[in-house]
């Protein structure tokens, strides 16, 4: 999803800073999606295991059992290339969209949220999905799950990115050429840059996503480590380990520059640091 720079000066400022090592610019940040498993019938095929994924992870955030477990992973397992787990994630991000809506939605004035406090939101309500994996890696149950953790957690961030990008912008992934409808319970930059508590604010929002993103870090690490240890031969998994990884320094990148996280240098270099660390050594591992 190619990234275009609005004439509005309210608008947030855009990093131009070239690294060797790292995305040059915003276009190389552009964090572009594939057609997911995308007909309209395979989505209603769907619908039933993206309930019970969210319904599995809920569970697990309360205590960890082997039936679960083992259907998390039949479940996870039943797509091509980690595509339909990928659906099914998004659509569990859809459904915590709409909660965070119908909590806030009567939010007028002063009281609006900033677009910064609804991406914490956002990173609030997946909480029992990060929570369900923090007690997998904690428990005792015997199975090679790491592979289905780790899957989760990728999809999660990676959609959690599209998500932000796509209401930075405004425009829908499907239909290009129509507008999506703000939230009317959200500032708009001019709001923003009417009312002068929003900097404290705003400081605030950067500075709890980021803490969020740290627990998400060490369990994505964790859970990577365990399907690491867990693959019969993970070098042949090297390579799609190395795509996974520069997929996500690219939306690193792009929601950094994008809200501020991450650093004030907004080249993402702070987000999920570990985990892209460790997959960058598993990709060198060939």
């Amino acid at each position: 999803m190619p990234i275009s720079d609005s004439p509005n000066p309210l608008k947030r400022s855009r990093s131009t800073r070239v690294d060797a090592d790292g995305p040059a610019n915003k276009k190389l940040c552009s964090n572009e999606r594939k057609a997911r498993c995308g007909s309209d019938e395979n989505h209603a095929q769907l619908h039933m295991p993206i309930l019970t994924l969210e319904k599995l992870l809920r569970r697990l955030a309360k205590s960890v059992d082997f039936a679960t477990l083992r259907a998390l992973k039949g479940l996870a397992s039943g797509g091509e290339n980690g595509e339909c787990v990928a659906v099914m994630v998004q659509s569990v991000i859809e459904h915590v969209k709409d909660i965070v809506a119908g909590r806030c939605h009567g939010l007028t004035g002063k009281k609006k949220l900033l677009e910064g406090e609804l991406y914490l939101e956002w990173l609030h309500e997946y909480e029992f999905i990060l929570t369900a994996v923090e007690n997998v890696l904690k428990s005792k149950v015997q199975l090679a799950i790491g592979r289905t953790l780790f899957s989760i957690l990728f999809h999660l961030m990676d959609e959690y990115i599209s998500s932000v990008d796509t209401n930075q912008d405004g425009w829908s992934h499907g239909f290009p050429l129509v507008p999506l409808q703000r939230y009317s319970w959200v500032m708009t930059l001019v709001e923003e840059a009417n009312d002068p508590s929003t900097e404290e604010r705003s400081t605030m929002a950067i500075q709890q996503a980021e803490a969020m993103f740290e627990r998400f870090d060490a369990a994505m690490a964790r859970a990577l480590k365990r399907y690491k240890a867990e693959c019969m031969d993970y070098r042949r998994h090297a390579a799609a380990i190395g795509r996974m990884q520069e997929t996500l320094g690219r939306g690193c990148c792009l929601l950094s520059e994008q809200t501020g996280f991450g650093g004030a240098d907004e080249m993402g270099f702070g987000l999920l640091a570990q985990t892209r660390d460790a997959m960058l050594k598993w990709k060198r591992d060939k």
